[in-house]
């Protein structure tokens, strides 16, 4: 009696989860999953400071006194945050949507 009942809750379940999936594509909610974003950060950081790599000297010393590369490094921090808080966990990160 007992694995009877396991095996009618299990299907009980697959239906619940269908029919929900079914009634939130109806409404036209969906999940967006973004992935690689960390990979994205990185290759702008890089990016940013190898736009520095042909300035000449004295533009170079111009950007270090106005700490450019300290403003490079919070902007991605400030990125990364806001990824945090959208719910990233890992790579990726999942946000409902409607559509």
């Amino acid at each position: 009696m007992p694995v009877f009942l396991a095996a009618l809750g299990g299907v009980l379940i697959n239906l619940v989860g269908t029919l929900a999936g079914r009634v939130l594509i109806a409404l036209g909610i969906s999940v967006i999953t973004y992935t690689g974003l960390s990979a994205s950060i990185d290759w702008l950081k890089a990016q940013a400071v190898a736009s520095f790599a042909g300035l000449p000297g004295e533009v170079m010393g111009m950007l270090s006194t106005m700490r450019v590369g300290q403003c490079i490094s919070i902007v991605s921090s400030a990125i990364l945050a806001r990824a945090v808080i959208n719910g990233l966990s890992g790579d990726s990160f999942k946000r409902w949507v409607l559509k």
